[in-house]
């Protein structure tokens, strides 16, 4: 074996697939709990045997020992010398993350002897069998011949597939891409200002070619970004078992969707906000065996996590059908807290008291546990997902259970937007949230209860819908704006755009459309970073916060 420094080149390498092993072991025992088919232990032994060897060349010998170990247990299962129990997934699945630790941290200080001992005492009573090796075979060689053909053929079969990249690479590549196209576009504006007309169409060609293959180049680039669903989804079987089982509770879980691919950083923005929401289905939603059968309910709870794709956005619900959220119960603590008074409380709907979640310390649980009830989960879920311009919907009945829906884009790195003039300054908004444009003559505003409405016909065909209307300038606090300045042979700019299914007109100066635009992370006023874009005259443009304008 080379010396484990020459292998420090290949750490990430190892990772990442010792990590895919490591979540085959795990939803592979979660399957093998249901049905018992050997097919399951088969594949969890070809996964500990094959990071056996990996950690065997990288020098890892705790996890070496034990995956050997682990090897012990399995053999003993798949050839029917010992009983499969809970008691015995409960060990395994434990091995399981101690490898995890020790795979994604090569310096922690673990001691694997008490769970070393745990595998051994599982085969204390095991069956004795008499197995006659061959001479000059050891234990390894023995054990399945016929796995090591099939490990082969798997890895045989990835290799033309699969490649490795580093993931700092890969955002570097998505930048550099992002670049290229504010490039294009100043390019493409500095071209078209300068150009004389007796060669404009050679130039228009050379611009359209320019543009379709650095199109092309930006598509597959973030096709690379691109991860499934399932990347995160397939932890969550193990949490519901585990969590279910410390809170003595019986859950089904279903799940849906786990096939749609999300950019990467998406990905890492939603998996702390769907693990608090399952956390919380299962701790404060779904009830007892005993008080599910009391109400006449299924003795087993069901969870149901699904993904859905809607244009450029991505909605995921959490759905259980337990006892719902206390409405009252929420109000009394938001009194305690002195987020809302009782008059204020006594007003609220049930909708509009539902909002009241997410915010800081505001928990209706009855004791602290190490699950939940410390008031941070639900806080930690709307603020991460309002960071990505996303929201979460959430809705409830007595006793019938909760829906959690969150939605979010599904690519914040370049994103299609409409850019707008309000008196001088511009500013962008995304095409997701833009329904339509239109010029409307200052007579045709009207005013309903002291707010500009104009009457908008519903491409559904349920007839004109009213929507409000407001002056962009307005909102954004403009220096200068005057305030109504409405003029009946003048017409109006409106942008409809709609958040959270809510419509609303921004009257802007003028607005022009816009291919793409590349996302900026900047820190703007107060130290809150806000989104902003790179204009074809180099000049930075504001993107604007569709769902908070709206809420204002």
């Amino acid at each position: 074996m080379s010396d484990i420094s020459n292998n420090r080149e290949y750490r990430e390498l190892f990772m990442i697939e010792a990590n895919e092993h490591i979540q085959n072991m795990n939803n592979e025992l979660l399957t093998y709990e249901q049905d018992n088919s050997r097919e399951h232990i088969d594949s969890i032994f070809r996964s500990v045997h094959t990071l056996k060897g990996m950690a065997g060349t990288m020098g890892y010998e705790n996890i070496r020992i034990l995956c050997k170990t682990i090897e012990n247990v399995l053999d003993a299962l798949r050839n029917e010398r010992l009983v499969f129990e809970k008691s015995v997934a409960d060990i395994l699945f434990t091995c399981f993350d101690i490898l995890n630790k020790l795979v994604n941290d090569e310096h922690a200080l673990i001691d694997i002897s008490p769970y070393i001992s745990s595998l051994s005492s599982i085969l204390v009573n095991e069956k004795k069998i008499e197995v006659v090796n061959k001479e000059g075979e050891d234990d390894d060689s023995n054990k399945n011949n016929g796995n090591k053909n099939d490990i082969a053929n798997e890895a045989n079969d990835k290799l033309p597939t699969t490649i490795t990249v580093k993931l700092d690479d890969l955002d570097r590549l998505v930048d550099l891409v992002g670049e290229l196209v504010i490039a294009k576009a100043r390019f493409k504006s500095m071209i078209i200002t300068t150009s004389s007309s007796n060669n404009n169409s050679v130039v228009e060609a050379q611009l359209t070619h320019l543009d379709r293959l650095i199109s092309d180049l930006q598509y597959n680039v973030m096709k690379l970004r691109l991860v499934p669903l399932s990347t995160i989804f397939s932890r969550f079987p193990r949490l519901v078992r585990d969590t279910a089982s410390k809170l003595g509770k019986e859950v089904r879980l279903e799940m849906e969707g786990s096939e749609i691919e999300v950019d990467r950083s998406i990905l890492q923005a939603i998996t702390d906000p769907l693990v608090h929401m399952i956390r919380n289905a299962l701790d404060h939603g779904i009830e007892s065996r005993e008080e599910r059968m009391g109400k006449g309910k299924e003795p087993v709870g069901l969870l149901r996590i699904t993904a859905s794709k809607v244009e450029d956005r991505i909605s995921i619900t959490v759905e259980d059908d337990g006892k719902g959220i206390d409405v009252d119960t929420l109000k009394t603590k938001a009194i305690e807290k002195g987020l809302i008074n009782r008059e204020e409380a006594e007003r609220m709907s049930d909708e509009e008291a539902l909002k009241l979640i997410g915010t800081p310390g505001l928990s209706t649980a009855r004791e602290v546990t190490d699950i939940s009830g410390r008031g941070v989960g639900m806080d930690v879920v709307f603020k991460q997902v309002g960071r990505f311009g996303g929201y979460v919907k959430i809705e409830s009945s007595k006793d019938v259970g909760t829906r959690m829906t969150l939605n979010i884009p599904m690519n914040v790195s370049i994103i299609s937007g409409l850019m707008v003039h309000v008196h001088g300054e511009r500013y962008m908004i995304p095409s997701s949230n833009v329904v339509t444009t239109m010029k409307v003559k200052s007579g045709e505003i009207m005013h309903i209860h002291g707010r500009k409405v104009i009457r908008v016909r519903d491409n559904d065909g349920e007839g004109d819908k009213i929507i409000p209307v407001v002056e962009m300038a307005y909102l954004l606090g403009i220096n200068g704006y005057s305030g109504n300045n409405d003029d009946d042979n003048n017409c109006s700019n409106i942008v409809i755009v709609n958040s959270k299914d809510k419509s609303i007109g921004f009257i802007v100066d003028s607005f022009e459309y816009m291919k793409e635009i590349v996302v900026k992370r900047v820190v703007g006023l107060n130290g809150r970073f806000v989104d902003a874009t790179i204009a074809p005259d180099g000049s930075a443009v504001l993107i604007l916060d569709i769902a908070q304008l709206i809420r204002n």
